[in-house]
């Protein structure tokens, strides 16, 4: 199946491993059934945790849904209230427009 163009978003988050959950959980509240879960690491700006001599790294994990684009923008927006997204180091998301998209139908099957 194909979809329209402009019609579809690919939303990625890439949140800290403990709050992973609960995105997944606001994304199938907002009607998004799915995702693709990754776990990641990476660099940034701040200093990694030292402690004890031993430096950690906080787990991160890249989440992916592909949804209309209205759901996906609406949730990307729920995604940054609800986990705090303006804060420091708390994770990002955001939606990028899918031109193509083959195998997948975003359409709901409507009832007989």
């Amino acid at each position: 199946m194909s979809e329209a163009v402009g019609n579809a978003s690919l939303l990625v988050a890439i949140l800290t491993a403990e709050v992973a959950d609960k995105a997944l959980s606001i994304a199938e509240r907002e009607g998004i059934r799915g995702a693709t879960i990754l776990p990641a690491s990476g660099i940034s700006q701040q200093p990694i945790k030292v402690f004890f001599g031993l430096t950690f790294q906080t787990a991160m994990t890249l989440l992916f849904w592909i949804a209309e684009t209205d759901t996906a923008n609406r949730t990307a927006e729920v995604l940054k209230q609800e986990l705090n997204l303006d804060s420091p180091q708390q994770g990002l998301a955001l939606t990028l427009t899918i031109d193509q998209l083959h195998g997948l139908n975003l359409k709901r099957p409507t009832p007989n």
